[in-house]
């Protein structure tokens, strides 16, 4: 159910402006602003003082109606109707919705689905002089992941990615630094009989396998993540990550078929296991559980720092927004990554924003675990943006299954990796040429 919020018109006289709008797809150039002009565009875009109604799709409603509120509070003229939307949902409503003109100005979606929502033309590219001013102030790894053919298509505004977590009780207040560390502790910590694990993760899945894989040296799909032709699964990097990984085996001794989020990462939250692999969404219920953990970056392997991925959440302007609409929309994205619209962020989801500084937001700057998380940040890496990153999923999670499993060798993994892979590209209609 959509709910409004009214908002009180401007009262002051402003220039009222053509409907005109800049799109961010055509190559028109920006136009010349002089003194002044910055009260009738926004970075290169005309906006009007008249009344605007803005529809936002968000996920979390007591956030968005904080944020919402703040933002109007700044721009009067403008109104706002919210929906309650899923943000894994909001790419399906908006195939639909969009071209119906009922979809959302503005609405948020998941890396993962950053790709499609730009083939299927729902988001529009950021105007260069916004995405300028966003490349200075957002982390790098964040910008990356909302860029396609080097232009922005919305803006990051969670950073998400994994880290160590570790129990202060079981494991001990500092951190393990290495790897080896944690091996030479899993020697006199794990019991077989009583299920005691030095450490827990979902050794099933490739997003936190990626470390062992990128220890060695992995590329997938090139240096710049961007040639499905590249996805180097039969690499030796990524023979020599898998030797990194069976070595793992050593904290966990659980079956392949028994690994799964219960099995591990919930163990953590309940303060069962000293060690996992895991992000922030683990943060607040392992400390609803009362468990005395810390967050760390994750140790080095041989002395190597492993890369993780880093996932976003991210917000666009549609690109079947009104042109009248645009330039209010773009000012929204640009409040929501704002010092203040972090510091609501945060007050309302404990979420790590994208901003490079954090040192002005309130509270956040000092929050334990959130920093531990921000420690792993530097050493991470985009999701890639291209579509063929759909079918990449299944074959790098075959090499680590297969192999944990001893159901085939790291070479005939690898030789399968790259078997599924191109059958999954051939399916969804991508050229195996390669």
């Amino acid at each position: 159910m959509k709910k409004y919020i009214l908002l009180a018109i401007l009262t002051a006289c402003v220039l009222a402006i053509s409907a005109c709008a800049y799109d961010g797809r055509t190559t028109e150039p920006e136009p010349a602003l002089t003194a002044g002009d910055d009260a009738i565009y926004f970075y290169g875009i005309y906006k009007t003082s008249e009344p605007v109604h803005l529809s936002i799709w968000l996920d979390n409603e007591e956030w968005a109606h904080a944020l919402i509120l703040a933002f109007i509070e700044e721009h009067p003229n403008v109104r706002i109707s919210f929906e309650q939307m899923g943000n894994v949902d909001s790419r399906g409503h908006m195939l639909l919705d969009g071209p119906a003109g009922i979809g959302a100005d503005v609405f948020a979606f998941p890396h993962d689905h950053v790709a499609f929502a730009i083939m299927d033309g729902l988001i529009e590219p950021v105007p260069p002089a916004l995405q300028a001013k966003w490349e200075r102030e957002l982390s790098d790894s964040a910008v990356d992941t909302i860029t396609y053919n080097g232009r922005m298509h919305g803006v990051p505004f969670v950073v998400e990615n994994i880290a160590l977590f570790y129990n202060h009780d079981l494991w001990g207040t500092t951190p393990p630094e290495t790897w080896e560390e944690v091996i030479a502790f899993a020697a006199t910590y794990n019991n077989p009989v009583t299920h005691d694990w030095a450490m827990a993760w979902e050794a099933d899945n490739a997003y936190f396998n990626y470390i062992w894989l990128t220890a060695a040296g992995f590329e997938l799909f090139g240096p710049n993540m961007d040639d499905y032709r590249q996805p180097n699964f039969d690499s030796p990097e990524v023979a020599a990550g898998l030797e990194i990984f069976l070595q793992m085996r050593a904290l966990m001794g659980l079956h392949i078929e028994e690994v799964n989020r219960i099995s591990t990462e919930e163990r953590f939250r309940l303060g069962e296991v000293p060690l996992t692999l895991t992000g922030p969404w683990a943060i607040p219920e392992t400390l609803e559980n009362g468990v005395n953990f810390g967050v760390a970056r994750i140790p080095t392997i041989g002395g190597v720092q492993p890369i993780a991925f880093s996932g976003n959440l991210l917000a666009g302007v549609s690109s079947f927004s009104a042109p009248t609409n645009r330039a209010w929309a773009y000012a929204f994205l640009d409040f929501m990554v704002s010092e203040r619209g972090a510091a609501i962020q945060y007050e309302y989801m404990r979420n790590m924003t994208s901003r490079r500084d954090i040192s002005g937001i309130p509270g956040l700057a000092d929050d334990p675990f959130l920093r531990g998380i921000a420690e792993q940040t530097p050493y991470t890496v985009p999701m890639p943006t291209i579509p063929q990153v759909a079918q990449m999923w299944t074959p790098m999670a075959e090499l680590f299954q297969f192999t944990w499993s001893d159901e085939l060798t790291i070479p005939e993994a690898q030789a399968r990796a790259m078997e599924t892979y191109r059958t999954l590209l051939g399916i969804a209609g991508h050229s195996t040429d390669f």
